[in-house]
């Protein structure tokens, strides 16, 4: 028989499971059922009629606050806990001014209002840059790009995909920053105009396009991408400042180093005449500039043209300016001076009434006036350039020495470099008079003192070009005391150590700094014993070969320049000619010597070892030349493996390299 609990109004199984307690009813053995007896289970409803009768009580209330655990009257737990999370807050979270803690909470001593929310801060897009800058720095550019493909998409803009395309292109890996560039638009960012900009600018650090025409084409499309560009934002917003032409003049840069000069002008008659898109100082500036780029390897004939595309160019740059009022700076004025520079008679005539027009440098026959604009070193440099270019180094002297007596404000000393100098030199050497190797003396001597003043030390310190300078006037005024004068400023050595009669066992040498005192190279003794053999003087090739000597066996001249890494093959071939150059100059001397007969025994022995050594430098490099000139016949010739024996041959092991195989 199932036991019952009963309750006021309420009966419950041992189960803890109510029952119904509308039907009260117990089942007996004999299967008939009796109702509940109304002592034990009184009725929840009173029932009609006089008289007092019981009052009615609900199971539970809603109430939570009538409502307490344990008592059979409660609501379950999941209704309890319902209406303690819809419960309102306390007005006060301070747990100390008597406030209960909330009940959401396991602890009743946990105040959630001292809690201080977790602010996480986003990546952005400045802090990204700077990480990808720092990687490039470092380089790890590949782990740069990983960072930005991976990087939240709110950290992306186009700036920060801009400063990764120029990290690559200033570590010259072109490819790349092109993929990052088509890889940007890929992931919905658009380029801007600074997007091209750079672009453009990186590409115009490359030199020689032969080994890159597929960036050339790269470049092609960019340029076309440019102008849908500037298309879509002339119809969008007519006013927006992303209308500019400040990509083109990198643009045109490359077309200049590529060689492709029509492209440029098809390039500038397309653009407009007024407004922001029409062309202004740069764009002529790096027009000039390409147009008078040696780096395309250009014939004498594409420089002339070049010139006379110039001097049409600067009718189109006075007409701007007379017509938009275009500024004509100092940067456009240098660029289409050395342009013309390079063309016929009257290329470079317009030339020089620039330079006086705008810089106030008059030739000898001219009345001095001022200049427009004040002279700037590019400028000065550009007027020695333009005086050497034309055959007329008297003018170069001279445009050198008005600068030396102009005051600061128009351009004075202070402009002068090295640089400058340099060309003056030349143009010294140019004129091959009498006097030239002792004015390059006197010249060379005004920079060492300028030096020592300290107004402009490093921008005027000689090196071992400005003194070969000096040493090749010398060689061609046949002036061998200006050599060993100039020879003694470069190195300290006292050439009177080396004289007849005054050899010296161990010669002097002038303390100086390590910045002053430099050591002679293969074309500085080359230099020095074509003077001495300029000369036909017995005594001063005895002189000069003791010097050779001594500086052989110093720092063996033959192999002297090899910690001089020559950067590239014109600088290497300029290494080896005056290597030859020294040899040939060893062996003419010795044998000038020894047919006097007036050079002692020892010292005769000592200089034929030294022909010696310049003869076998000679043999070898006779064998190399042959070697070479015979390389192409031998290609043309070569039978071609086919692709079989490519794929089956294999590299020979160092036993069958022993025997020839």
């Amino acid at each position: 028989m199932l036991k019952l609990r009963c309750g006021p109004g309420l009966c419950v199984p041992s189960t803890s499971r109510c029952l119904n307690t509308e039907a009260r009813t117990f089942r007996r053995t004999d299967g008939k059922s009796h109702p509940t007896p109304s002592s034990r289970f009184p009725a929840p409803r009173s029932s009609p009629g006089p008289g007092p009768s019981a009052p009615s009580r609900s199971r539970w209330s809603k109430d939570p606050a009538r409502s307490h655990s344990g008592d059979a009257s409660s609501p379950p737990r999941h209704i309890r806990r319902t209406a303690a999370a819809n419960a309102p807050k306390p007005s006060s979270g301070n747990s100390k001014s008597g406030a209960s803690p909330d009940t959401r909470f396991r602890s009743r001593k946990y105040d959630p209002s001292r809690e201080k929310s977790p602010t996480m801060r986003l990546l952005e897009p400045h802090v990204l840059s700077g990480r990808l800058k720092k990687l490039a720095e470092q380089n790890q550019l590949d782990m740069a790009v990983a960072m930005l493909k991976n990087a939240p998409l709110a950290a992306q803009n186009t700036p920060v995909w801009n400063t990764l395309i120029w990290e690559c292109m200033k570590a010259k890996r072109f490819k790349l920053g092109y993929d990052l560039f088509v890889d940007m638009k890929r992931r919905g960012f658009s380029p801007t105009t600074r997007t091209f900009q750079t672009m453009f600018s990186g590409y115009a650090r490359i030199e020689l396009w032969a080994s890159h025409t597929k960036q050339l084409e790269n470049a092609r499309s960019l340029y076309k991408a440019y102008k849908r560009h500037i298309e879509a934002v002339k119809q969008s917003d007519p006013t927006s400042s992303e209308l500019s032409i400040d990509p083109l003049p990198a643009y045109i840069t490359v077309l200049g180093n590529a060689g492709q000069f029509e492209e440029i002008f098809v390039l500038f008659y397309s653009l407009e005449e007024d407004g922001p898109l029409a062309a202004n100082k740069f764009l002529f500036t790096a027009m000039f500039q390409a147009l008078s780029t040696t780096r395309a390897g250009l014939t004498a004939a594409q420089c002339s043209k070049n010139a006379t595309d110039a001097k049409v160019l600067w009718a189109q740059v006075s007409k701007a300016s007379q017509k938009s009022g275009l500024e004509i700076d100092a940067f456009v004025v240098t660029a289409a001076a050395i342009a013309l520079s390079k063309g016929q008679s009257s290329e470079q005539q317009l030339a020089f009434e620039l330079m006086r027009e705008y810089f106030g440098l008059t030739t000898s026959g001219e009345a001095r006036t001022q200049g427009k604009l004040p002279l700037t070193a590019h400028g000065l440099a550009a007027a020695l350039l333009l005086c050497n270019n034309s055959q007329r180094p008297a003018e170069c002297i001279h445009f050198f020495q008005q600068v030396m007596k102009r005051p600061q404000a128009a351009g004075g000393v202070d402009i002068i470099d090295r640089a400058h100098v340099e060309e003056v030199l030349k143009a010294q050497q140019a004129l091959a008079t009498p006097g030239s190797a002792h004015s390059s003396v006197e010249t060379l001597e005004w920079m060492l003192q300028q030096e020592k003043r300290g107004a402009s030390a490093l921008k005027l310190r000689p090196t071992v070009t400005t003194y070969n300078l000096v040493l090749l006037a010398c060689w061609r005024a046949t002036d061998w005391n200006s050599a060993t004068k100039t020879f003694n400023l470069m190195t300290g050595l006292h050439c009177h150590d080396f004289m007849d009669g005054a050899v010296a066992a161990s010669p002097r040498i002038d303390k100086r700094p390590k910045s002053q005192q430099l050591l002679p190279t293969a074309e500085t003794m080359s230099c020095m014993l074509r003077t001495a053999l300029a000369t036909r003087n017995s005594a001063n090739m005895r002189q000069c070969l003791r010097i050779v000597y001594y500086c052989h066996q110093t720092k063996e001249l033959w192999a002297q320049s090899k910690h001089l890494v020559p950067e590239s093959a014109k600088a290497a071939k300029n290494w080896s000619f005056h290597v030859l150059k020294l040899a040939t100059a060893v062996i003419d001397s010795v044998n000038f010597v020894s047919a006097g007969n007036a050079a002692r025994d020892d010292e005769m022995k000592l200089w034929n070892r030294l022909r010696s050594e310049a003869k076998q430098l000679l043999e070898l490099d006779m064998q190399k030349t042959s070697v070479k000139t015979a390389e192409p016949a031998a290609q043309e010739f070569k039978p071609q493996a086919s692709d079989s024996e490519k794929r089956g041959r294999r590299p020979l092991t160092k036993y069958e390299m022993a025997f020839g195989g």
